[in-house]
């Protein structure tokens, strides 16, 4: 019997939100309907795999420098050790056949970037290549939200893992039901060229659980308290306003509505921001920075900002002398990739 060769690859992008985040997310989003602005951005998830003959599955994971060994899918239980490529084996390995499966992020996890569905999209993907590669690209992204939020219990939205598997500028918008419609934002190419130009992203903090924040934003919509559910039915309309804005190129209009979503955002729930948060925001204002926000959950991740025209190196400048990294932002527009040598 011949021994196989190939190994697999594949790679998924993070993305940033621009606006309309909370409302892809239950109950809102099936009483209300949601719709989110955003974009995949160059910076990815990998993952490589190989078909082994003895049958066992070893997975390795470069960022947690941690190596796992199983004789079978059934000897994995989830147990906060790569969970999320034990799901994806457990779903994708149908055959029963020995696997080894590397991952590798260039994203810290608690990014507020969407790095695990990111993680979850490259995974499937590479699976489903060595399945003979025929799940569309929406099926794969819908397969990586039911794995996170049914069989690992994670809850959050559904944005994350439509902009990793498609990649883009992407209007999506979440209807009760569960259905999800992705329209491609019509930007000329100038367009995204100023946008990479004047967008600073920098890691401003440590980040609570995700999903804290979300639980704690959803039961203060559901108990009408305070401000949460006009705030969150004013972010759905600054992405369809920020939409606009991009495909008619006013920049400068799409950067005074992230501020303002930034602004609509802090009043979902008290957890999204703080005083450290507050203060590198209003530093950057003022060393340039027309509009801006946390992409994600909020609580810490990643910001960014769009600055003034030619503005960009003084907000960086600023950011350092917050003991932050500015880093430069430039799109995806392919999405998954997978590939075998």
């Amino acid at each position: 019997m011949s021994v196989e060769t190939s190994t697999y690859r594949s790679r998924a992008p993070v993305r940033i939100s621009f606006g309309g985040g909370g409302t892809d997310v239950p109950p809102y989003c099936d009483e209300k309907g949601g719709c989110v602005l955003n974009a995949a951005i160059g910076k990815y998830n990998y993952g490589s795999a190989k078909w082994r003959e003895d049958g066992k599955i070893v997975i390795e994971s470069a960022d947690y420098v941690e190596s796992l060994l199983y004789h079978n899918t059934k000897e994995m239980e989830y147990d906060n050790k790569l969970d999320l490529v034990k799901a994806v084996i457990k779903k994708m390995n149908n055959s029963g056949r020995g696997v080894d499966v590397y991952v590798r992020s260039e994203i810290a996890p608690k990014s507020g970037l969407g790095s695990s569905a990111s993680a979850f999209v490259a995974l499937i993907g590479m699976f489903d290549r060595m399945n003979d590669g025929k799940m569309e690209r929406e099926k794969i992204a819908e397969m990586a939200v039911r794995l996170e939020r049914e069989e690992l219990g994670n809850f959050g939205g559904k944005q994350d893992q439509y902009a990793a598997a498609i990649g883009g500028i992407n209007f999506l918008e979440f209807e009760e039901g569960g259905k999800v419609k992705v329209e491609k934002v019509r930007i000329r190419t100038s367009h995204v060229l100023e946008l990479e130009k004047s967008l600073i992203l920098v890691n401003a903090a440590e980040r609570v659980a995700s999903g804290d924040i979300i639980t704690d934003q959803m039961q203060r919509y559901k108990k009408k308290e305070g401000s949460t559910e006009g705030a969150l039915d004013r972010t759905k309309e600054i992405a369809k306003e920020a939409r606009r804005a991009l495909e008619k190129g006013d920049l400068e209009e799409f950067a005074s509505l992230l501020d303002e979503a930034w602004k609509s955002k802090k009043k979902f729930s008290p957890l999204i921001t703080n005083s450290k948060i507050d203060g590198i925001y209003e530093a950057a204002k003022k060393a340039g920075a027309l509009g801006g926000k946390i992409s994600g959950a909020g609580g810490g991740g990643h910001m960014f900002f769009y600055c003034e025209a030619n503005k960009e190196h003084k907000v960086a400048e600023k950011m350092r002398s917050l003991g932050l990294v500015p880093e430069g932002v430039k799109f995806d527009f392919e999405g998954l990739r997978t590939w075998e040598i």
